[in-house]
């Protein structure tokens, strides 16, 4: 059987070392955990004959037992939860790269997900084909004399590009445009009047 490095005081004075190293947790006195720290070194702190127990060592063995669950525990250490440290590329700038799986979306979200763009792509249809009869009013304005439908037909397009450009919702593009036409009912507005 091999000897340890430490005679029996020194080890004594390196355990309690260690305890007041592992506050606020408290090791159990049990046979137990003596045993255990005991195997642990003699197994892994070996130097020919000689096991050091140092206090380093009696610590490695305690986390190692501990991660096992083998220790008894007057007072448990607090575990605290492990940070996930990201991935780093094997390279000289060390960018990281998170190759953990994003987590999954519940199903809900994933239906609620489905119905916002269902809703999208009816909204945009349906003020697709409100832009598109608007540009058709601008477009097929008609009136007479053909000079006086071409004057109206640009000042439409103007108004047309002015509320495009403020991004006017196409429900009140088209709502002006048709109000703009009916200015031009009766009366030539595009013309200059001279005098009254």
């Amino acid at each position: 059987m091999p000897s340890f490095k430490q005679n029996g005081q020194e080890y004594n004075a390196n355990i309690v070392k260690v305890e007041k190293q592992l506050l606020p947790a408290i090791l159990a006195a049990t046979a137990n955990n003596g045993q255990s720290l005991a195997n642990w070194l003699i197994k892994n702190c070996v130097e020919g004959d000689v096991v050091d127990a140092s206090v380093k060592n009696i610590l490695q063995a305690v986390n190692a037992l501990d991660a096992a669950k083998l220790i008894d525990w007057k007072i448990a250490p607090i575990q605290k939860p492990q940070k996930k440290r990201p991935d780093v590329l094997q390279s000289h700038d060390g960018n990281p790269v998170n190759h953990a799986k994003p987590d999954r979306p519940s199903e809900f979200d994933l239906m609620m997900g489905q119905e916002r763009k269902r809703r999208e792509r009816l909204g945009d249809i349906e003020n697709g084909k409100l832009m598109s009869e608007a540009a058709a009013l601008v477009r097929n304005h008609t009136n007479y004399p053909h000079s006086r439908a071409i004057r109206e037909r640009d000042v439409l397009r103007k108004e047309f590009d002015r509320l495009v450009a403020a991004k006017t919702h196409p429900n009140e593009v088209l709502a002006a445009l048709k109000a703009k036409q009916s200015e031009f009912d009766g009366v030539d507005v595009t013309r200059p009047h001279l005098g009254n």
